[in-house]
């Protein structure tokens, strides 16, 4: 006999209470929110304009940014979570502000005063077609986050910007040119995940001040050549794309210390990596790797390996030679047995669970620097006793603050 799951049908009436019920959760949300406004306001109406260095209009409802022109000492301003669709240049009024906050509102337009002050703007979760261009008039700002928006394009105005070096464009709909690479020269952290990127421009190389790239969450299978012009990155993350293998050209970024590659269709590690000697920290898990290359046993500043959920049936014993690994986790692949890691002198977490390893490694218990280790889900062959002295041992351990998961 077949079951099968019956399609569960809402009808008529159970949508009219689902409704009302969301409706009825609305209200007393945006009750709360008058609440909140009124009593902020009316706090607010009884303090001197000019003792008061922060404003935060969070979560009021708000629809219309209230006179803010009075307030010449504000530093920081944060009007996030409202129902804000204009911004008027009043925002920007304070000679001393430093910081604005307007996530998560309705903004459509925006306008600022000009302002020499201001190094920090957040523009993220709204409805933005375009970077606003009255951004102009912050000629100092250093950090601008505008993710989860609607921007295609990168203006011209951007790249005269000089004192902006840090762009969060995360989730949005770049389409991304050699122009726009030429606009963002300046930045040294540039977000760029969740764009649907299907390529990368040829002259990306000519980042040259980039120190971080996150290219995560996009449609990427290869990068350009001149990606090893890139001398100041030290951090790539290409998180959930679709590579089925590591691109050498990556393993030639001369500084590179963080890679990020987790949840991508790589079917092996190429030996080139074994020449990324200044690489610190390596993300390779949820892919279809199965094997480590010798040439990995290079790798004598690793500090961080994580290659869990994988295909690897093998760990190598070079692996006890980097002696700076402090996280290694292997967990979620096909290992049968594992080398000594208790001699690699500063690991201290360790996560071997979901393999097929038949042989207790009793001597990571008794690691003077353990922090943390995991070893469930395996097939080990316990006698009654041993399982009495690891629940002894685990105990012990415990009590000294060592997390372990048996």
């Amino acid at each position: 006999m077949v079951l099968r799951s019956q399609e569960t049908k809402i009808t008529p009436a159970q949508l009219a209470k689902m409704d009302t019920s969301f409706q009825a959760w609305m209200r007393e949300r945006h009750q709360a929110a008058i609440l909140k406004r009124n009593a902020f306001l009316e706090e607010l109406s009884h303090s001197d304009p000019d003792t008061i260095t922060g404003l935060s209009y969070t979560g009021m409802d708000l629809e219309i940014l209230p006179d803010l022109e009075k307030y010449k000492q504000v530093t920081r301003i944060n009007v996030s979570d409202n129902q804000l669709k204009k911004v008027p240049a009043t925002i920007s009024y304070s000679r001393h502000l430093k910081s604005i906050v307007l996530t998560n509102n309705q903004i459509k337009s925006i306008r600022f005063k000009k302002n020499d002050s201001v190094i920090r703007l957040n523009l993220s979760e709204n409805n933005l077609k375009r970077i606003p261009r009255s951004i102009k008039k912050l000629p100092n700002l250093k950090v601008l986050t505008i993710n989860n928006n609607r921007i295609k394009r990168i203006p011209r105005w951007v790249g005269r910007m000089q004192s902006l070096n840090d762009l969060d464009l995360n989730y949005n709909r770049l389409k991304l040119t050699k122009a726009s690479i030429r606009r963002l020269k300046n930045m040294e952290v540039l977000q760029m995940g969740g764009n649907h990127l299907t390529r990368l421009p040829e002259n990306v190389g000519d980042l040259k001040r980039v120190k971080k790239l996150n290219l995560g969450k996009n449609q990427l299978t290869d990068v350009p050549a001149s990606v090893t012009q890139l001398d100041s990155l030290n951090t790539l993350i290409l998180y959930s794309n679709h590579f089925k293998y590591i691109p050498v050209t990556v393993t030639q970024i001369p500084q590179l210390q963080e890679l990020d590659l987790y949840y991508n269709e790589l079917q092996y590690i190429p030996r080139e990596l074994g020449n990324m000697t200044h690489i610190k920290r390596l993300y390779l898990a949820f892919n279809q790797l199965k094997e480590l290359p010798d040439t990995m046993r290079n790798l004598k500043d690793l500090t961080f390996l994580y290659v869990h959920h994988n295909q690897i049936a093998y760990i190598p014993r070079w692996i006890n030679t980097l002696s700076n690994i402090e996280i290694l986790d292997i967990s979620y692949n096909q290992l049968f047995e594992i080398p000594d890691l208790s001699v690699m002198p500063a690991l201290n977490e360790i996560d071997i669970q979901n393999n097929q390893i038949a042989y207790f490694p009793w001597t990571l218990l008794e690691k003077p620097n353990l922090k943390f280790l995991i070893v469930k889900d395996n097939p080990f062959i316990l006698s009654k006793q041993e399982v009495k002295q690891l629940e002894k041992l685990t105990e012990e351990l415990q009590t000294r603050g060592v997390i372990v998961r048996n």
